[in-house]
């Protein structure tokens, strides 16, 4: 009865660990798009400008399109490798997707194979840690941003203000979930390491 509860914990902890890992995964090719989408209206907005006959401004704006290319190749390979990690992951879950009691062989699978996911991903699942974290500050910051133009605007009109408004709260819960996510599976993150080093001693 005690190895039963025991294994019933277990499961249950590597499932919110799955989730928060999935979480973070998921937001990280969110935040990746939202990069390469900012990247490509910036090369978009510059080239059409490129119409002007000033050649600082013609060097302005042709820095400004190679800057915006590659944040736009970067954010295009960091979706792509967060895309493999998820498929792998995902191919983890559907393995024993379904099974609700697990046998404790079984759930050690699931959980060295966990480990080895994670163990070959580290460099990638540190660098989705960092650019989450880097999302939410400059979520926050477009929050900060926008409050403050919202205050300087006198003559903003109902429709206006509720647009403003929205925006600002979408900024404060995206902040909040690019902060919330790594500093969530941190924790986790620190139990794979320890995994990882008893499996080696052993």
């Amino acid at each position: 009865m005690e190895n039963d509860l025991e294994l019933k914990n277990t499961e249950i902890k590597i499932k919110k660990e799955m989730k928060y890992f999935m979480a973070l995964v998921v937001m990280s090719i969110a935040f990746g798009g939202i990069a390469m989408a900012i990247g490509i209206a910036s090369i978009t907005t510059n080239v059409f400008a490129l119409k002007t006959t000033d050649s600082i401004v013609i060097l302005n704006l042709v820095s400004n399109i190679a800057i915006s290319l590659i944040i736009v190749y970067l954010a295009f390979r960091y979706i792509i490798s967060n895309a493999e990690v998820l498929s792998t992951f995902e191919e983890i879950i559907d393995e024993q997707n379904g099974e609700l009691n697990q046998t404790s062989e079984k759930l050690t699978q699931r959980i060295v194979k966990l480990m080895g996911l994670y163990r070959e991903e580290k460099p990638q699942i540190k660098r989705m840690i960092i650019i989450s974290n880097i999302a939410g500050i400059c979520f926050l910051i477009n929050a900060v941003i926008q409050i403050a133009n919202l205050i300087g605007s006198f003559n903003i009109v109902t429709i206006e203000l509720i647009s403003a408004t929205a925006g600002i709260l979408v900024s404060f819960v995206m902040a909040g979930v690019g902060f919330y996510l790594p500093f969530s599976f941190r924790k986790y993150s620190v139990c794979w390491d320890e995994r990882i080093l008893k499996r080696v001693e052993a």
